[in-house]
């Protein structure tokens, strides 16, 4: 989970990505962080994708002491998130236990020593080994590290951490693939700050250059895209995914790229609390999802299901969804519902094509005149209407089908 860092975003600098070419949107592409797996609850509705992380099963909640682990938490996750339905399961390697930390500092988020790298890299090894052996065939991927380029969860040096990072997730890959083949590595995960030193200076790009330079295996680059500012909303996520996607072209690493954290606002400091109102958090909900099918993420976390610590929460307090929630449920069902053939944006309307229906929305409310077989609309409540001879659009996408 990110700390905010009040920066503004420099949106005019940055190349906007292309628009993704005809595919298919799996379900596996709408993860969610859910706390409660690790109690071995399961949520209200069905989940395809899960990260592992904030849910009681990190590195030092498990191996308290060396060579004795309590796996009780996250037998309990990955039972749950197997029940709920999940086919990609994501867990991260992480946060470095007391008896194995180099260096402690209260700057740690988890405690002292939480954020250290590790006094030798062995501890690490024979941990995310032992979690593979446990786990082989039901945890399907696995990220080397939270949030690297924060110091509250990396602290690895100030001057070579990145290069350290990159030999551990170099060995960390060999080591979980001679247990696991089928198994995806993910690099460690950085958060974005769209500014031209991100592209020669950020702790993400020197990552990224070690990676290259010592030819570590990962199959997926990761990020954490969440806004600079918590008062923005997904427009300044879009400057951040042409950020990084310059970031990788200039390192030369073609790989898929998945946002392993994401939301808008902060509920954390009660005097000065950012929350959307539901209407608009249901359409960040849905406008991130879309985004990242537009923009090529092969994987969103939603931070969190059942997390309330940021602006847009998607459970209520008995576990149903919140109007945010019901249209991650909904934009999940649009796009996995056909073939995705992109979106194009004309006169102020963004359309997305799916199968035979069409996602709009439009940059402030305006009406168009209903399109050709266009017979129902449906909101991201999942209700649907009759289609008048003129549509109302707004910030909100609706399905045209």
């Amino acid at each position: 989970m990110i700390r905010w860092m009040a920066l503004p975003v420099a949106v005019g600098l940055l190349a906007m990505p292309t628009t993704a070419s005809a595919k298919t949107i799996g379900p596996e592409q709408f993860g969610l962080h859910v706390q409660t797996l690790g109690a071995g609850a399961t949520p209200s509705v069905s989940v395809s994708a899960v990260r592992l992380w904030d849910s009681g099963v990190r590195w030092d909640q498990i191996e308290t002491s060396k060579g004795v682990y309590n796996w009780a938490a996250l037998d309990r996750a990955v039972s749950a998130a197997e029940r709920a339905g999940a086919d990609e399961i994501l867990y991260v390697l992480g946060s470095t236990p007391k008896w194995a930390a180099s260096k402690f500092s209260n700057v740690d988020l988890y405690g002292p020593g939480t954020a250290s790298l590790p006094k030798k890299s062995s501890y690490y090894l024979k941990y995310a080994k032992a979690v593979a052996q446990r786990y082989k065939g039901r945890i399907t991927s696995y990220q080397i590290w939270n949030e690297a380029n924060t110091r509250s969860f990396y602290n690895g040096g100030k001057f070579d951490g990145w290069i350290k990072l990159a030999a551990l997730t170099k060995d960390a890959s060999k080591a979980i693939r001679k247990i696991d083949k089928r198994a995806d590595i993910v690099a460690a995960s950085s958060t974005v700050i769209p500014t031209p030193k991100f592209q020669t200076e950020s702790f993400f790009f020197r990552y990224l250059r070690e990676l290259k330079r010592q030819k570590a295996s990962v199959d997926a680059i990761s990020v954490h895209l969440y806004p600079v500012n918590p008062k923005q909303g997904p427009d300044s996520r879009v400057a951040s995914i042409a950020a990084v996607r310059k970031v990788m072209a200039k390192v030369g690493l073609k790989k898929p790229l998945w946002d392993t954290e994401v939301n808008y606002g902060d509920r954390r400091n009660p005097a000065n609390q950012v929350v959307p109102k539901p209407k608009k958090a249901a359409t960040y909900v849905s406008r991130t999802y879309l985004d990242s099918a537009r923009y090529g993420i092969a994987r969103t976390f939603w931070y969190g299901w059942d997390i309330n610590v940021l602006g847009i929460t998607m459970s209520n307090p008995d576990g149903s969804p919140t109007r945010a929630g019901q249209a991650f449920l909904t934009t999940r069902e649009w796009l996995t519902a056909g073939s995705w053939k992109g979106c194009k944006d004309a006169r102020g309307v963004t359309t997305c094509t799916v199968g035979a229906t069409k996602i709009v929305f439009a940059a402030k409310s305006t009406s168009l005149k209903r399109p050709a077989g266009v017979t129902t609309v449906t909101t991201l409540s999942g209700a649907s209407k009759a289609a008048d001879t003129s549509i109302k659009v707004g910030t909100a996408p609706i399905r045209l089908s």
